[in-house]
């Protein structure tokens, strides 16, 4: 579903469903129906207003654009990394510092797999950041970075996970 309408739904229906409610047990079902219908459409049009401006300035501001990709609450990258396995899981562990209250959760070197967690925020309820390495040869290795809201119903992040994926890969490819 388009994210400027999961905006406008997730706040115009429970404002207009309060309202509504309130506007009935005050005025009747006659104007409160309607009030609460009125209510809830203006509400979540100015809530799509709002945070969809406020999300697609914060993307432009770390990107440079607003693609599709660019916009999402969830992120990845890949990358190769001209280092041994045991180096690449190493400096994703490292890269972690780069996130603020980042701490690794899971972390199997056998699997290629790590999973961290970022603190709450003001722009998100914490954020899960995962690694997939693999080698790719003797001497270089493949590195898929994410990032993700924890919270299943975070609609905008005002480009936070964005902002962790390209901390992160600028820190691999620096080397640490």
């Amino acid at each position: 579903m388009n994210r400027n309408l999961k905006i406008f739904l997730a706040n115009g229906i429970p404002f207009g469903t309060f309202m509504g409610i309130l506007f009935s047990s005050l005025y009747g079902l006659n104007i409160g129906l309607p009030g609460g219908l009125i209510s809830g459409l203006v509400f979540g049009f100015l809530m799509f207003i709002i945070l969809g401006f406020l999300h697609s300035r914060a993307v432009r501001k770390i990107s440079g654009e607003t693609s599709g990709e660019s916009m999402d609450t969830f992120q990845a990258r890949n990358i190769k990394l001209l280092v041994p396995f045991e180096r690449a899981f190493d400096l994703c562990i490292e890269s972690l510092g780069m996130i603020s209250k980042c701490r690794v959760q899971e972390q199997d070197r056998s699997r290629g797999k790590i999973i961290a967690r970022s603190s709450v925020n003001w722009k998100t309820w914490g954020d899960t950041i995962s690694f997939e390495i693999a080698p790719s040869g003797s001497e270089a290795t493949d590195v898929r970075g994410s990032s993700r809201p924890t919270s299943w119903s975070t609609i905008v992040d005002y480009g936070k996970n964005l902002e962790n994926v390209e901390r992160i890969v600028s820190f691999l490819q620096k080397g640490g």
